[in-house]
């Protein structure tokens, strides 16, 4: 049997072929074996997989019920208040916020931060992804502040981290704060500016991830009706792919 880590290589191999229907195939049958011998905390860790998995390419219901047994196997190997949980309780966060179980996602966003602040040093990055997870559960009128204050600490987090491309995805989650905000839509193109001049570094220091955060950035600028910075993040990416 496969560790964790084995699947988690081989998930990702077939996802980078967009072999999408082998992924959920290792996954469903790697959590059945794990389940079948006992090994919990694997199946926590598959069910974490599955989290994201379903959320990005299956169904709301697959990942809520992914989501509901991974936090089951917490309870009952008495891991709620642990270290990996920390993890667990975000991505299941996330997934309950995704599927608009508000009230839940909310629960489970003030238990993750507050494992994350018994189990990570102050200022890890690990708190930026969960203030920008977090940040997102407030994007309706009346919370807007609150989305602004989880964004902002997330981004003192990796400006302090030098973390380019999430930074950059910051800035433009504070451009699509900003466009819906009454009041404040002129500052969405400023925070996608900044994105914009973050992400100028020396192409030499350009990976892989840059190129597909590059990807993104331009999808959202087009979403916030953005197109000079679209046209510039979809340009970058184009170049690099066309010789890949």
């Amino acid at each position: 049997m496969q560790s964790v880590t084995e699947t988690v290589a081989r998930l990702d191999a077939l996802l980078d072929r967009e072999d999408f229907e082998g992924a959920k195939a290792l996954l469903y049958e790697s959590l059945r074996e794990y389940l079948a011998v006992g090994d919990t905390l694997s199946a926590i860790g598959i069910y974490n997989e599955i989290m994201g998995f379903e959320r990005q390419y299956g169904t709301p219901e697959a990942a809520l019920n992914a989501a509901d047994a991974a936090l089951a196997l917490l309870e009952e190997r008495q891991m709620a208040v642990s270290r990996p949980a920390a993890m667990i309780v975000l991505n299941a966060a996330t997934v309950k916020n995704y599927a608009g179980r508000d009230a839940e996602a909310r629960a489970l966003y003030d238990r993750a931060e507050a494992l994350f602040s018994k189990y990570y040093p102050a200022g890890a990055k690990e708190f930026a992804g969960l203030y920008n997870n977090r940040a997102s559960v407030y994007l309706r009128p009346g919370e807007y502040p609150k989305a602004e204050y989880y964004y902002s600490r997330a981004l003192q987090i990796l400006q302090r981290q030098g973390d380019v491309c999430d930074a950059a995805v910051t800035y433009i989650n504070l451009a699509g704060l900003y466009a819906r905000w009454p009041g404040r839509e002129k500052e969405a193109p400023g925070q996608a500016a900044l994105a914009a001049r973050v992400m100028e570094i020396p192409e030499a220091a350009r990976s892989g991830y840059y190129y597909y955060t590059c990807c993104k950035l331009a999808a959202a600028c087009r979403e916030l009706g953005l197109a000079e910075p679209a046209d510039h993040f979809t340009e970058r990416a184009d170049l690099y792919y066309a010789g890949h």
